[in-house]
């Protein structure tokens, strides 16, 4: 039989373990860093009860159904292609690396999503994920266009859209001890640039960049496109950006 003693050390001993699990066990289970199929099921039956509750009855002032702008088509690319893909299939240039994973936005959850529930979304981002919510990016007409261009993805009438991926010579003359071009290429391929524009400027249609870089645009940012303060891209890291894109005059 336990004595007092022996009962408050058992109890002691069975909270430490207790913290140690909490601790300990948690951050193991994320080591796969990708979701797992249960993981990607339960998450889906969460964000579709959490939008559900919080979106209300709101409808598209663009109608339901597909619709591309190109304000739109900007915006995708610039704000969500880096994760969920430029045809939207979750495997953009970071969305296999995220947890839970990109989701893919011509599956059937995504499909399931009211217009409402896809603007609640996209406006305030989902908690405990790598959806960031757009509020401060974008107005409210603006996310419902965005809607709308989603919808479009999901049913195949947005054209489709190829970035072309960084050869290994491309990334190998990225160096951050380099030369003002080679330090530019660092800059560029670890801001995402590329993602977007291509590794040499060579993206689809608008996304091509020129050989030369329009410093406003970096700065202020514009439909799609980030805005890189000084917190971001120092000075010295434009210039040397710069140095990168007039490289582009020879591609």
């Amino acid at each position: 039989m336990l004595t007092g003693p022996s009962v408050r050390s058992f109890l002691v001993g069975g909270v430490v373990a207790c913290l140690l699990i909490l601790v300990f066990v948690p951050p193991l289970a994320l080591l796969h860093r990708q979701d797992l199929p249960l993981e990607r099921r339960f998450g889906a039956l969460a964000v579709a009860l959490v939008a559900r509750l919080q979106a209300g009855g709101a409808t598209n002032p663009f109608g339901a159904g597909a619709r591309v702008s190109e304000p739109a088509r900007a915006a995708y690319i610039g704000s969500c292609a880096v994760c969920h893909g430029p045809n939207g299939d979750g495997r953009g240039i970071f969305g296999p690396d995220t947890y839970p994973n990109a989701t893919d936005l011509r599956g059937e959850d995504a499909k399931a999503l009211s217009d409402a529930e896809l603007f609640w979304i996209t406006k305030n981002g989902l908690a405990f994920t790598a959806m960031p919510g757009f509020a401060s990016q974008y107005a409210d007409i603006d996310i419902w266009d965005l809607v709308s261009y989603l919808r479009a993805l999901q049913d195949g009438s947005a054209r489709p859209l190829s970035i072309p991926a960084p050869a290994t010579a491309q990334l190998a003359f990225a160096d951050p001890r380099g030369g003002a071009a080679q330090r530019g290429a660092a800059v560029y391929f670890a801001a995402g640039c590329a993602a977007c524009h291509g590794p040499v400027g060579d993206g689809p249609a608008d996304l091509a960049i020129p050989a030369r870089l329009e410093i406003l645009v970096v700065r202020e940012g514009g439909r799609g496109m980030p805005k890189y303060g000084l917190d971001r891209i120092s000075e010295t890291e434009l210039a040397d950006l710069r140095a990168y894109v007039e490289t582009f005059a020879g591609r």
